[in-house]
């Protein structure tokens, strides 16, 4: 599986542990047909643009921002998590992808 994520915090990436292909536009995502998007909502601009079809996508943001997660999900988002679900769950979400 192909795994695409929107993190542009170099702390944050380093959590993936090589496992993702890190991209900054929804035209750079979409270039990899990805299986799994993963998307920093707090720091992207586009969010809607990252919902690509065919692909789980799945944002994660502050737990203090619920219009973030809201429109996140009104576009179409798999899975909305707050940011500390989101890294605890993802080994887990990576494992379940590949």
């Amino acid at each position: 599986m192909t795994i695409v994520a929107h993190v542009p915090n170099l702390f944050d990436r380093s959590r993936f542990r090589g496992r993702a292909t890190f991209v900054e536009t929804p035209d750079e995502a979409r270039a990899h047909n990805p299986s799994v998007v993963i998307v920093d909502l707090d720091r992207c601009d586009d969010a809607a643009g990252f919902r690509l079809d065919g692909a789980t996508v799945i944002g994660f943001g502050p737990h203090v921002d619920s219009d973030l997660h809201r429109q996140a999900e009104a576009c179409g988002y798999s899975q909305v998590l707050v940011r500390s679900v989101f890294f605890k769950r993802l080994p887990e979400l990576l494992g379940s992808t590949g």
